[in-house]
């Protein structure tokens, strides 16, 4: 048997031993203070019984000598007064016990009644009441005349001395006759009173008997009472022990797991047990009692924050399927930006995954693993720049063999040029803010140069990289405060971009392998350029055929339709070359993107919808030579020009009020300046007109304007003929 419960007492857990605990306190209050408690009430109200007779036993002995002592004093001529107040207050005490039984009728198991004294309950055994107040009842009505006696029973005489009057020969005769009748009846109460006493004494025993056997069965169901917490003591001790090594076991996971784990309640907020390596992730300590929400504020945008509380918050809602919404966790993979406290902020990148914690079915808490994947993302990065690169190397290959080979030569060429100012400006200490400023318009014409050209040539990686180098520079002009520092981060752009033309350049040199001598063969290799296009390349070094591809790009990349007419570009002489093709492409984009209307507007106007973009370059012998750029658009207006101004800080409203229209077209040529609403890769800058106007002071030109609302713009360009250095850029 000991080898048996041994399993009982270990099988069960601390909570069943509480259960069990509970079920054998409620057994010994069923058991043994309900029933104690009734039979020692019963043995009270037992006892009061027995007092209660007692003292009629008493009232009956107080008759008995109440009448004794009146026939006494009556017969030996004394005082009867006192004697005849006992027998009223013997009387009245017998009248009030006799009604009390009366009203404790009909008789229960413990039937209450009323005396003088207080509360009596009274046992079964009060069922003899009816015949004491029988009894009663008729000594009653004997002893009435006897208690109504009034006034004195003697009187005196000189004869006789002191003798019975007629009131005391009255009393008497009461007596006599109520003496031997009280006796009967008080022998019959006395009888009753006693059978009473005998039956309550049995009561009180048998009561006692059953008092000291429940009492017996409490001390034993106390003794198991006692046992069992004992027992539970020892399992409750045993509970905290495995509690305490669970606690070190959760503790030495969370110090040593790598991954940030965290509880949150309803209110979203994390509780107090959470991984060592979760303040490393987030760099702080007060994460117990902190909300979700404040601890992702601090890394995450207000965006994400308001995505990522709707998804937790989902989560706790019962008809939401756990599995079916993990794809659309807002925190699956999330870039973080965390405060290294050294005065520097550092970004990684961090996976949230949440599982419903479930007690007895019920979401109670969602446990939050946080996994650093930095490393994994910057792999994927690099393999996806890889990609991105060997992809662009394969573009940039395929653009290469679309384009003419002089075209390309040339544009290398050029780029190499700009390339190597940018770096030199960039390269050149200054101090003052106008030296600053000088610096980004320098920059911002070369690259301007560089991305005009590379779009006109197609050649969209080289476009992009440059114009994500104008992005930075703009955002530095903007800057209302410049200094050296700043133009640290230019750096890096310029370097991407010079490496890509590097590139450029070795698969030319690659492709250049494979040419031959040739002519047949350089046209095997350019087999996509038609042979009409390619004679006028040959006496114009491509510059037309560039001018019209980057044509046809603008006018569809705007919606709309432009046509390109080149006119004397044979005769350009080589000192000018780069200046003309420079200042055209950015004349043509202007034109198309700022001149010519969308074909709805050319057609409600009367024009063809298709709009024209003409350039002639003229050779005046000794006066130098004329570049004329026209286009039959919607013309300049000087009030247009002079609102852009003023919205955008060039002038006051009174400067530009006093304007004449040859100021207010000089204004198009200030770095900065445009009118365009949003700024695209062709316009919104300010930079196109200002490389034009750039481009002259460096050979000594000039450059004048003519417009008309609705009909052209024309830009008359003179150049000397020699170049050379001169400010004298004027609009006209």
């Amino acid at each position: 048997m000991k080898k048996d419960s041994k399993p009982l007492v270990r099988g069960l857990s601390p909570r069943g031993w509480t259960t069990a605990l509970i079920v054998l306190g409620t057994a010994l209050a069923a058991a043994v203070l309900v029933p104690g408690f009734e039979l020692a009430t019963e043995l009270a109200n037992s006892t009061s019984a027995l007092k209660f007779v007692a003292e009629q036993q008493r009232n009956s002995d107080l008759l008995r000598v109440s009448l004794d002592s009146l026939h006494d004093r009556l017969a030996s001529r004394g005082y009867i007064q006192p004697p005849i107040n006992r027998l009223r207050d013997s009387v009245k005490h017998f009248d009030a016990a006799v009604q009390e039984l009366a009203v404790a009728q009909p008789p229960t198991l413990l039937s209450s009644f009323s005396n003088k004294t207080g509360s009596i309950a009274v046992p079964t055994v009060l069922q003899h009441s009816p015949e004491i107040a029988d009894i009663w009842a008729k000594e009653r009505h004997v002893l009435e005349p006897i208690l109504n006696f009034e006034g004195i029973p003697y009187r005196d005489s000189e004869s006789a001395g002191t003798e019975l009057n007629d009131k005391g020969r009255k009393l008497g005769d009461y007596l006599e006759s109520a003496t031997p009748a009280t006796r009967h009846s008080l022998a019959l109460l006395d009888k009753q009173l006693a059978a009473i006493g005998t039956e309550l004494q049995a009561s009180n025993a048998r009561a006692a008997t059953e008092l000291r056997v429940i009492m017996l069965a409490g001390i034993l169901l106390g003794v198991v009472l006692v046992f069992g917490v004992v027992l539970l003591l020892g399992a409750r001790g045993r509970q905290a022990r495995n509690l305490r090594e669970a606690r070190q076991q959760t503790e030495d996971i969370l110090r040593n797991v790598k991954e940030g784990l965290f509880l949150v309640d309803r209110d979203l907020v994390i509780g107090a047990a959470y991984s060592a390596a979760l303040e490393k992730m987030f760099q702080r300590k007060d994460l117990a009692g902190l909300a979700f929400e404040d601890l992702l504020r601090s890394v995450v945008s207000e965006r994400t924050l308001a995505t990522a509380m709707k998804y937790v918050k989902l989560l706790w809602a019962e008809r939401t399927k756990e599995n079916l919404v993990k794809s659309i966790n807002p925190l699956g993979e999330v870039e973080v930006t965390l405060d290294t406290g050294q005065g520097s902020v550092e970004t990684r990148y961090l996976e949230f995954d949440f599982h419903r914690v479930r007690v007895d079915e019920v979401i109670t808490h969602i446990l939050v693993s946080v996994s650093d994947v930095t490393a994994r993302v910057n792999l994927a990065l690099e393999l996806k720049a890889s990609q991105g690169q060997a992809q662009g190397q394969v573009d940039t290959l395929l653009g290469i063999l679309h384009v003419d080979p002089r075209q390309l030569a040339s544009f290398l060429s050029d780029s190499d040029a700009s390339m190597k100012m940018i770096n030199a400006v960039l390269r050149e200490p200054a101090r003052e803010e106008s030296v600053f400023r000088k610096k980004l318009d320098t920059l911002f014409r070369q690259a301007h140069s560089v991305k005009g050209e590379a779009a006109a040539l197609g050649l969209s990686s080289i476009e992009n990289r440059a114009h994500a180098f104008e992005d930075d520079l703009k955002v530095l002009r903007e800057k209302p405060g410049l200094s050296g520092n700043d133009f640290l981060p230019l750096v890096i752009k310029l370097d991407d971009l010079l490496t890509h033309l590097q590139s450029v350049s070795d698969l030319v040199a690659r492709l250049s392998r494979f040419q031959t001598t040739t002519a047949d063969e350089v046209h095997t290799i350019t087999a996509n350029i038609d042979k009409p296009q390619f004679a006028q390349r040959e006496t114009d070094n491509g510059a037309v055929a560039m001018l019209g591809q980057l044509a046809d790009r603008v006018a569809g990349e705007n919606g709309k339709h432009a046509g390109l007419q080149c006119l004397g570009f044979d005769s350009i002489p080589d000192q000018y070359r780069r200046v003309v093709k420079d200042i055209a492409v950015q004349a043509v984009r202007n034109a198309i993107v700022h001149g010519i209307e969308v074909p709805e507007a050319r057609a409600a106007a009367g024009k063809s919808q298709q709009g024209m973009v003409r350039l002639e370059f003229r050779d005046l012998g000794q006066a130098g030579y004329r570049l004329t750029i026209e286009d039959d658009g919607k013309g300049l207006s000087t009030d247009r020009i002079k609102e852009t101004a003023v919205a955008r800080g060039f002038l006051t409203p009174d400067e530009a009020a006093n304007l004449d229209p040859k100021q207010t077209f000089a204004l198009l040529f200030r770095s900065g300046f445009s009118t365009a609403e949003s700024t695209t890769k062709d316009a919104g800058r300010g930079v196109g007109m200002y490389v034009i106007a750039d481009l002259l002071r460096e050979v000594g030109g000039r450059v004048s304007v003519a417009t008309q609302a609705g009909k052209f713009m024309r830009l008359t360009l003179s150049l000397p003929r020699s170049a050379k250095q001169s400010d004298d850029t004027e609009a006209a």
